[in-house]
């Protein structure tokens, strides 16, 4: 199944390709020479490189993503396609084919009768402490749980869909 990203967030760059080939250069096996060859692929269609300066230390990988998902489609051993410009001329896959390792319900809840303070997140139904809220921002490839906030601005319910080993709870 495609996975569709968009490379900005509010009119800035999200870097989610490069985030994305951050994580993937971190996890097993090589795939240097896989990445030079999908940088050159895109450099033919677009005329350009992705940001490699964007792999700097400052960029954390982005390792899963959220999906409002109301079918409940994304399953555990699914094929997942990371793309840009989903249906349009412009498509791209960005990255080879991965496995979908699992897939977490999310919630994201704007009542301020669980948290007075902000919204509350939960993942797999259980409420989710400050240190994992930061670490599920940051690993959805916001920099800041504000950033995270500032883009999931309602009343929100998904599944959080991985393509590393990593879960919450």
């Amino acid at each position: 199944m495609k996975l569709s990203f968009g490379i900005t967030v509010n009119n800035q760059p999200n870097y989610f390709i490069e985030k994305i080939w951050k994580g993937l250069l971190n996890g097993p096996g090589n795939l240097d020479e896989v990445y030079l060859n999908y940088q050159g692929r895109y450099l033919d269609k677009f005329g350009r490189f992705w940001d490699g300066d964007a792999f700097s230390e400052f960029l954390e990988p982005k390792i899963h993503t959220i999906r409002a998902d109301p079918d409940n489609l994304w399953k555990a051993g699914a094929e997942i396609q990371l793309v840009i410009h989903k249906d349009t001329p412009y498509e791209f896959q960005f990255a080879p084919n991965i496995r979908c390792q699992s897939v977490q319900r999310i919630h994201i809840d704007y009542s301020r009768l669980i948290n007075t303070e902000g919204p509350a997140v939960f993942i797999d139904y259980q409420l989710l402490d400050k240190e994992s809220l930061v670490r599920l921002a940051i690993n959805d490839g916001f920099a800041t749980v504000s950033d995270f906030f500032y883009y999931f601005n309602e009343e929100f319910s998904g599944n959080l869909v991985h393509w590393s080993t990593l879960t919450y709870n």
